[in-house]
């Protein structure tokens, strides 16, 4: 009875009968509300040929993990909390079964409505080893787009230009890929009669590449199209992508207008050109580029020694036959007798580089 006479209704719980503030007491409400569910199995999808896993539906590359680590991390991922379970803390045992099966016991702890948690359970984990879309296509020889990279009537693709063709392609397709592209792989890559032929999973990396080549090397490039099938009510179509090399190449040195210059690069259909004298910027036209002279390229260049020197002329030891040879000194070369530079030989005598 409270002081002022009145009496005091105590609530009580109506499944246990204890006292309750309002409705169930606490430990009823415990006992009635499902705080944990674990699954009657969860799944972990790995690729069987390049082992990336397979997370909501999509592919991811592979990571470090083992599978054992993987195997925890999707027991963990099954659990459901109910909303008000608090700061829950997970204790994972696992235990391999089979093959590819693994037994993953759980202890959680946590707090529910200011009362301390704990519940146990077990989560059957099986491995589902499968080929996923990238190799499943790759095996499959899938494929959309070709580049094509050619040489001109002038000059063929050399050695080190098909090397760095193999090496952007890789380069490019590895980015792509791990930028979340499943179709960025090089089905195949030929060497066939005036160039290369780099097969791709996707046209966008086909245009990426043909892009990147055309602005390392210079040149055409021209785009065709061809209708191979439907799927899905859409058309399907292959795409072709001829990167077509320019005469020149980068590192090239011309005779342009009483002047000696190195190819410094492209721009679209221009040729862009450093005097090796004085070493001002230029550019030559698609129509200079075809007919300028070319005498030599940086990448044959050796090292000869300078015997003496003056403001316009170096007189060094030619590296093959060691005679002494004159050679047009580059404006501003900082060079003294006994030291080296790089010369390229050509049929006007020796070109000294910076």
């Amino acid at each position: 009875m409270r002081p002022d006479g009145a009496n005091v209704i105590q609530s009580v719980c109506p499944k246990c009968g204890l006292p309750a503030e309002q409705g169930l007491c606490p430990q009823c409400i415990l006992e009635s509300t499902e705080l944990l569910i674990c699954p009657d199995l969860a799944e972990v999808t790995i690729c069987s040929v390049c082992g990336s896993r397979q997370v909501k539906g999509k592919w991811q590359i592979p990571d470090s993990r083992s599978v054992e680590e993987l195997a925890s991390q999707a027991a963990v991922d099954s659990l459901w909390f109910h909303k008000e379970f608090e700061r829950p803390e997970v204790e994972l045992e696992l235990c391999k079964v089979g093959a590819t099966r693994y037994l993953a016991r759980a202890s959680v702890t946590g707090s529910f409505k200011g009362q301390a948690v704990q519940k146990q359970c077990e989560i059957p984990v099986r491995i589902k080893l499968v080929a996923c879309d990238r190799c499943s296509r790759i095996a499959g020889k899938y494929f959309q787009s070709t580049v094509q990279v050619r040489g001109n009537r002038n000059r063929e693709l050399s050695k080190q230009e098909m090397e760095e063709c193999k090496r952007t392609a890789e380069s490019m397709a590895d980015s792509g890929y791990r930028g979340g592209d499943q179709l960025s792989f090089i089905q195949e890559i030929k060497v066939v009669k005036g160039g290369l032929d780099i097969v791709l999973g996707s046209t966008q990396l086909g245009r990426h590449l043909a892009r990147a080549l055309q602005e390392r090397f210079g040149g055409k490039l021209l785009e065709s199209c061809k209708l191979v099938g439907r799927k899905d009510n859409r058309d399907v179509y292959r795409s072709t992508l001829l990167v077509r090399l320019p005469r020149l190449k980068r590192g090239d040195i011309v005779s342009f207008r009483g002047s000696l210059f190195e190819v410094a690069g492209f721009d679209g259909k221009t040729t862009r050109i450093a005097s090796l004298r004085e070493g001002r910027r230029s550019s030559l036209s698609e129509e200079s580029a075809e007919n300028v002279e070319v005498l030599g390229n940086r990448a044959d260049a050796q090292k000869a020694m300078v015997v003496s020197e003056d403001h316009d002329i170096l007189e060094i030891l030619d590296p093959e036959t060691f005679r002494t040879a004159l050679a047009p000194r580059p404006k501003d070369l900082e060079i003294k007798s006994g030291e080296e530079v790089k010369v390229v030989r050509t049929v006007n005598g020796f070109i000294v580089l910076e």
